[in-house]
């Protein structure tokens, strides 16, 4: 196992060496797109990437709870890289396994938002290749980050990384539909390289034999109460609205409650009751 020293970026197993002392100062975390999924303004736009909290990581194997903690930071304030590398069990060996992060996300986001992908094949079937790229844009739209663990060996790098296989974790946070190109939030800040196109099939190179996290296809636990009542009436995940894509949350004027999910929304206030509004009544 190599060391970490400020004057040389080298590998640690199972993560990614970092240059010390370039943590963001972004002074609100908290404040990413995705809290009530993501607004891309012009939809016609090709180019579509979830607003978060970008960090690099802080010792050269925390590259895990980094990249969950800008994930994270796209829905609420991330309880930062410390208290996510106690969570994931990452040692000085780095983080296992993709799994572990899907546990956190999950836990730290109170529901069942997200699922663990394998993918074993190297390099990855066509099949696997074209459910990384429903997941990524899935994912994406609705304003979740994903979490790739990847393995980069020499000649198959992103930019900047040191000629030799990197074992590193990083944040999926856009995409282009026109150039298939994903856009990344990297922990490790390799020469700099810290938010970066990288074409889609080299991502897709990358992650075989470990994994990622993706959108799970619903998480019916993030709705409670009555709008949960008229979400399950209206066919649940395969209804009208679609998957929730937030929890329940309070109207402006303090009375009401809300939930978005993907095609639609479902408004409760004491009066009225819980229903549902989808369509361009509902983008209006």
């Amino acid at each position: 196992m190599t060391r970490f020293t400020p004057a040389l970026l080298v590998t640690l197993v199972g993560c990614a060496a970092i240059a010390p002392g370039t943590e963001s100062t972004d002074p609100d975390p908290g404040a990413g797109s995705g809290t009530l999924g993501a607004d891309f303004g012009d939809r016609a736009d090709p180019a579509r990437i979830v607003a978060v909290h970008y960090e690099v990581q802080t010792t050269s194997y925390w590259c895990g709870p980094t990249a969950t903690d800008i994930a994270l930071s796209a829905r609420i304030a991330p309880p930062g890289q410390a208290a996510l590398a106690s969570q994931l069990g990452t040692t000085t060996n780095g983080t296992d396994w993709i799994g572990q992060v899907t546990g956190v996300l999950d836990a730290d986001l109170r529901a069942g938002w997200y699922t663990t992908r394998e993918m074993p094949s190297d390099p990855p079937t066509q099949a696997q290749r074209d459910l990384l790229w429903r997941d990524l844009v899935r994912a994406v739209d609705d304003g979740f980050p994903l979490v790739a663990n990847i393995v980069a060996p020499p000649g198959n790098h992103p930019p900047g990384y040191p000629d030799h296989t990197i074992y590193h974790y990083l944040s999926v946070i856009g995409y282009n539909a026109d150039t298939r190109e994903a856009f990344i939030a990297d922990p490790a800040d390799f020469g700099g390289h810290q938010q970066y196109w990288l074409t889609f099939d080299q991502l897709a190179t990358l992650i075989p034999p470990k994994g990622y996290t993706a959108l799970a296809d619903c998480a019916r636990d993030a709705v409670g109460g009555k709008i949960a009542e008229a979400f399950d009436a209206l066919g649940g995940c395969g209804g009208v609205v679609g998957p929730p894509i937030t929890g329940e949350r309070g109207t402006p004027d303090g009375v009401g409650r809300y939930s978005v999910f993907e095609r639609g929304s479902i408004y409760w206030t004491p009066q009225l009751g819980a229903h549902e509004v989808h369509g361009r009544i509902r983008d209006t």
